[in-house]
């Protein structure tokens, strides 16, 4: 089974933490569902799916939970998904047997030919993987596997940081992760743990030929709303 380097002992499994903090009490954990489900509407309305419609959808999680996994919770034609995570996949396969798993290795490759599907997609993922260079890597990845993508992540400037629940201390990052660096919630103090993503930063680092579409997502409160909608796709003009 795949690990993290900074797992602690004990967790149950490598995704664990990402709910552990931010989505820990019940609100927390609706609020989460109102936007990802608003999130999945929007997947919905942008890229219209069909029952032939290939789906990728990379960074699934191995923390089967009421806000985790949403497209496979929600998606029409699961057998046209597949999933692709750096754990063993075990809940994901348990959970959702007409998906498809593959399992893969962080900043690596993706393990599909070019164009293999019609939308590669991916939610809360982009803020995880590293720095600039690796978050280019990773956006590469997508346009190069599919027609289409869609990738939502966290809005830097909703008032209360996903991965906590803290409000507001986020705006200030070097406050944040000093503050955090002795508690319980140390690991989100590195920034290849989270990182604190605007949708200006995402327009600026984008490295595709054609600029992205960009909207504001989840629950929607303007350029505050709790998340980033990233569209891009074969089609799409200049």
């Amino acid at each position: 089974m795949a690990t993290r380097p900074d797992q602690a002992p004990g967790e149950q499994n490598i995704d664990a933490v990402f709910y552990r903090d931010g989505a820990s009490n019940s609100l927390a954990m609706n609020l989460l569902k109102t936007a990802r489900l608003n999130m999945f509407n929007l997947f919905v309305e942008q890229m219209r799916p069909s029952a032939d419609t290939t789906v990728l959808d990379i960074g699934v999680s191995d923390d089967e939970n009421e806000g985790a996994n949403f497209l496979e919770k929600s998606y029409p034609w699961p057998e046209k998904i597949t999933c692709a995570g750096i754990g063993s996949g075990e809940q994901v396969k348990a959970r959702y047997p007409s998906t498809t798993f593959r399992q893969i290795a962080p900043n690596e490759p993706l393990p599909f030919a070019d164009k293999s599907f019609d939308i590669a997609t991916s939610n809360a993922v982009l803020e995880h993987v590293g720095g600039v260079e690796q978050r280019k890597q990773f956006i590469l990845e997508h346009l190069r596997v599919a027609r289409s993508v869609f990738i939502t992540v966290p809005n830097r400037w909703f008032p209360v940081e996903h991965h906590t629940g803290l409000p507001f201390l986020h705006y200030w990052p070097a406050a944040f992760r000093l503050l955090l660096g002795r508690s319980s919630m140390q690991y989100w103090t590195k920034p290849e743990n989270v990182d604190f993503l605007s949708s200006g930063l995402i327009g600026r680092e984008w490295p595709g030929p054609k600029p992205p579409h960009i909207r504001m997502a989840g629950i929607k409160l303007g350029p505050f709303s709790s998340n980033i909608a990233v569209v891009a796709s074969d089609d799409m003009h200049p």
